[in-house]
């Protein structure tokens, strides 16, 4: 959108986006890229399409009444699971994912198959790091060495700092 309309879209704050607390966990839904979501999510919470009532049918009415809709998505994601909700709601095509806790999404198998979390070795200790979000065939990320220890490169930063100083004070 910035690129031609020069407007900027923040999905986090749409009115049919959130996160959504469940009976076991949470789910994230964003509500978008379809003709008509809120009749979608409607569908998957089971509950009667409200899309055409007046306080919901437009987007600026939505905005406009986003407390409401959002006290009706608490309601029902709080009735089932997690797994529950994703099933429904990937049967309407919705976009949706499980909240994780910071643990569950480093271990999760997805997490370990984009090479996110890496072993590095740290003088014959196994050490696990974030590894590179950037993908590239033909020049791959590298990990060729442990991050520093706290206060390891102390010295050498105050002396270049110094340095530097020095440098412009002559000047």
């Amino acid at each position: 959108m910035i690129l031609n309309a020069d407007t900027e879209i923040n999905w986090a704050a749409m009115p049919l986006t959130g996160v959504f607390e469940t009976k076991d966990g949470a789910v994230v839904v964003v509500g978008a890229f379809k003709a008509n979501p809120l009749r979608d999510i409607c569908a998957a919470l089971g509950i009667d399409d409200i899309s055409g009532d007046p306080r919901y049918a437009t987007l600026d009415a939505q905005i406009a009444h986003k407390h409401e809709l959002h006290a009706i998505f608490r309601r029902e994601y709080a009735t089932r699971t997690t797994a529950e909700w994703l099933a429904r709601l990937e049967a309407q095509d919705l976009l949706c994912a499980p909240v994780k806790q910071l643990r569950e999404a480093l271990d999760d198998p997805q997490t370990r198959h984009n090479g996110m979390v890496i072993d590095v070795d740290d003088g014959g200790e196994r050490l696990r790091v974030v590894g590179s979000p950037i993908r590239m065939t033909a020049a791959p990320a590298v990990t060729r060495r442990p991050p520093p220890r706290l206060g390891e490169h102390t010295d050498e930063v105050l002396a270049e700092a110094r340095a530097q100083v020095t440098v412009r004070s002559e000047r």
